[in-house]
Order: structure tokens, then sequence, then C-alpha cells
């Protein structure tokens, strides 16, 4: 009876203590779930988020799918595997074949500095490849040029720079990835557009814009109060640069030629519904300043309505109304660029009755395939490579990419430019704040001299092109922007 008591009370005693481990072991997990990981290794990105892979990738991903080859596909397995010398060689076997990708560029420079275990800053580019790829790549082309550049020049003060590309696949992704960019203490800088303003501003993060949006938001993230053009203002300590004027300067020297030409204007917006994985209010934004500054300068917005999204959308109906009830005598298209290809079925219908114009949206190497529509058609820009020929930039360009560039690479370049000028005089996240924000502070770029105001603006003026026929030129279409003089 002795025994069978004591051996009871044994396994009472030992579920105990198996309930205690368990409880123990759990609370451990629970705890080393939240501990940010962190590594001393350069080609490791970390994580805050230790049960999600990282949204940044410095060459072990292809990121932008319609750039990929069996070469890049063994440069970036090479890379994964920490083989950087094959890594170095599949990258540059990539580019021989295909000049014109970004991404590959950047692992190749990645892939050297970890071959070469070189002493490294290193900089983040946030490419928005799963919701606008053609954006992304126009900026990766503009950050890569200007890392082989610098790099092939020997560096930051002997420092090799480091290109991380952070990347988001859905919205989920989307809200973590400021903060893990924010958080990941081995990053200095960010390029990039449409983030959270107040994030990089408690952490202590440059970020630089190296294109305008009307109002920051034309995209598929919901975004809060906390927006760039909300907090640029700021009188706080600023961290957030615009590498551009800001997107109303467009909107301003645009309006004021079209009041110019063209006494009765039909806009033509991109209204997408709430549904759909954009903002709906984006597009409506710029169609409402467009509207309110073309009044401002003495013109009229003539009433019947164009939503280049809707799919019952009869271009031709629309024209003929437009001109024969409600006497337009101009046109402005407002696409986004998934809605170009409708943009030039309106033109194709304004075509010799009425004067054209179009948002810089527009400004693409698309919108060219379609010059015989177009011409004569008017755009703002940020930059031309006519507006300054000493500057070398678009040569150099041209000579890397084997194709023409526009200003969104151009302004990637150049945001570039500005984050590795002021790393030269201070690597430290703080200091580089302080190099920015300074009234002296300057730089050269592909826009002309960059310099900032306290709150992080540039200042300038927005420019005008149109398309043009052209003899040889180099868009291979017979088309091309030409830089208009007169404003």
């Amino acid at each position: 009876m002795t025994n069978k008591k004591e051996n009871l009370r044994l396994l009472i005693s030992l579920g105990i203590a198996g309930v205690m481990v368990a409880a123990i072991l759990w609370l451990i997990s629970k705890v080393s779930s939240t501990i940010i990981t962190t590594s001393s290794d350069p080609t490791q990105t970390s994580s805050s988020f230790t049960n999600k892979s990282s949204l940044m990738n410095l060459g072990t991903r292809i990121l932008v799918k319609v750039q990929t080859s069996p070469e890049k596909t063994d440069g970036v397995k090479a890379f994964a595997e920490k083989d950087f010398s094959t890594a170095v060689k599949k990258f540059t076997d990539s580019l021989k074949n295909n000049r014109n990708d970004p991404e590959t560029l950047i692992y190749l420079n990645n892939a050297k500095i970890a071959r070469d275990n070189s002493e490294a800053v290193k900089v983040a580019i946030v490419a928005p490849i799963s919701f606008d790829p053609s954006l992304a790549e126009e900026i990766l082309r503009g950050v890569a040029q200007a890392q082989n550049e610098v790099n092939n020049q020997g560096g930051i003060n002997g420092k090799k720079l480091q290109i991380v590309i952070a990347s988001a696949d859905n919205r989920e992704d989307s809200a973590r990835l400021d903060n893990e960019l924010a958080q990941d203490k081995s990053l200095v800088a960010a390029v990039g557009v449409r983030r959270k303003a107040e994030i990089y501003k408690e952490k202590g993060l440059v970020l630089v814009l190296p294109v305008e949006l009307p109002n920051q938001a034309e995209n598929p993230e919901k975004l809060d109060n906390n927006t760039i053009n909300s907090q640029s203002n700021s009188s706080t300590t600023n961290y957030l640069f615009h590498v551009n004027p800001l997107y109303d300067n467009l909107v301003d020297t645009h309006s004021r030629y079209i009041a110019r030409q063209a006494r009765n204007v039909a806009i033509c917006g991109d209204v997408r519904s709430s549904r759909d994985n954009s903002s709906s209010s984006s597009n409506q934004i710029l169609v409402e300043q467009y509207t309110q500054a073309i009044k401002k300068y003495g013109s009229n917005v003539i009433s019947t309505p164009c939503n280049l999204a809707d799919k019952n959308f009869d271009p031709k109906a629309f024209v003929d109304k437009a001109i024969e009830t409600e006497n337009a005598s101009g046109f402005l298209l407002i696409p986004s660029i998934r809605n170009i290809y409708f943009a030039t079925k309106v033109a194709q219908e304004v075509k010799g009755r009425k004067p054209l114009f179009a948002s810089e949206t527009m400004y693409s190497a698309t919108t060219l395939q379609n010059g015989k529509d177009l011409e004569g058609m008017v755009l703002p820009v940020y930059w031309h490579r006519d507006a300054n020929k000493d500057n070398p930039f678009a040569k150099n360009a041209f000579q890397l990419w084997n194709a023409q560039v526009n200003q969104r690479t151009a302004g990637a370049y150049d945001a570039l430019q500005a984050i590795i000028a002021g790393l030269k005089e201070d690597t430290t996240r703080e200091g580089l704040q302080r190099v920015l924000s300074n009234p002296n502070f300057s730089t050269s770029g592909a826009t002309g001299m960059i310099q900032f105001s306290p709150s992080g603006e540039r200042q300038g003026e927005a420019m005008l092109v149109k398309i043009e026929r052209c003899e040889s030129c180099s868009s291979g279409t017979g088309y091309d922007f030409a830089l208009l003089n007169k404003k």
C-alpha cells in the first residue's frame, strides 16, 4: 500500500515538473521571438520579425522577374551560398547579354564588395517592384548608376557603397517594411517613394525621395495622416528630403501654359474604384489640382466626364461630345502608367482637331511608341537631357544601359548622389541628417545643383517638353521629347 502511494506521489511530481518545463520553454520561445536580430555578416540583412523573411535583399533573390536569365539565376544562387567569386562572374556574364538590367548591376557591385571583403556603407533603395514594376526599374537604374560610379572611383572615403533592395509583395509586408528599414542599424540612409514619414523621423533614418507624386499617394498602399507631404514642413528635425521640386510645381507650370493655348479644357482622369489594389483618390486629387490651376490662369474646365479607368469608356463619344457640345479647345490626359494605352486612344480621336496635353506620367518610352498619335502633345518634366548639355549624366546613362533614361532615373541618381555627398562628410545617421540640412550643403547631379531647404524641399521650376517627329533619333521610334523653351 505504501509503495502504491509513493508511486502515485512520484507520478504526480513528474507531471507537475513536466508542466513547469513546458511552460518555461513556451515563455522562452515567446520572449526570444521579440528579440531584434543583427548580423555581423555584411552579406546578410536583418529583420525585426524573426519568424518572417527579410524584405531586404543584397543579391540572393531575383526581384525583377522580367529581368531573369540563367546566368543571373546562377549568380543569386552563388551569392546565397557565399561563393562570391562565382557570383561576380555570373552577374558579369548576365550583364553582357542584357546591359539594361539595374538589379543585376547592383548585385554585381554587392558581390564584389563581399568577395574582396571591402569596408562598406549600406544604403537601402525602396523599390515598388510588385506594385509598379516600370517605376521600380527606372528608379533602380538611377541608383545602380550612382553606385557603380562611386565604387569605380574608390568608394566613399575608401569605403564601398553597398545597396540593399527593399521590396514588399503585398500590403501586409508593406506595413512592416518601413519598420524593418528603420530598425536595421547597419543602414545609414534610404532612397524611396510613398513611405510613412513619421517612422523615419522617429528612428532617425534619412529618406531621400527620387520622384514626386501628387500627394505622394498614387499607390496601392493605404496611407494615413503621416504622409510625407503632411510632415515635410515640420519644425522638428527633418529626415525626409525631396530631390525634385514638389509636384505642385509641375502642375502650376503646365497649367499656365495650357491656359494660354486653350480656353476650354477637357480633362481625362484615371480614377479606379476603392476595390482595386490602388488608391482611388490620388488621380482625382491631381485632376482637382489641374482644374484649380487652369481656372486660376483664366481658362475653363468642361464638365463632360472622362474616366480612363472606366471599362465602358468610349473615347470617340467623349471627344465628339466635348468638342461639339462644350466647345472644348484642348485636351489634358492624366493617366496612371497602367492606363497610358487608353489615354492614347483618346489622343487618336483628338489628333489634329485640338491641342493635346498630358501629365508627366506620359514622359516615357511607352508614349513615344505611339508618337504618330501623340505628336504635338506637351508635358511637364523636371529633367530633360538637353536642358544642360554639359552635364554628363545622360551620355553616361546611355552608354551604361544602351537606352535613353527619363526623369525618374535622373531623380533616383540624384537622390543617391546627395546621400553620397553627405556620407563623405559623416557616415552616421545623425551626421548625415545634419549635413543635408545644412543650408551650405550642395552637390551636383543630373538635374543640376542639389540643395535642400531646412524642411527638406528643393527649389526649382519645371520644364515643358513636346513630342516631335525626328530623324534617326535615339528613341528608335521616329519621335522624341523636344525641350520647349516657352512656358
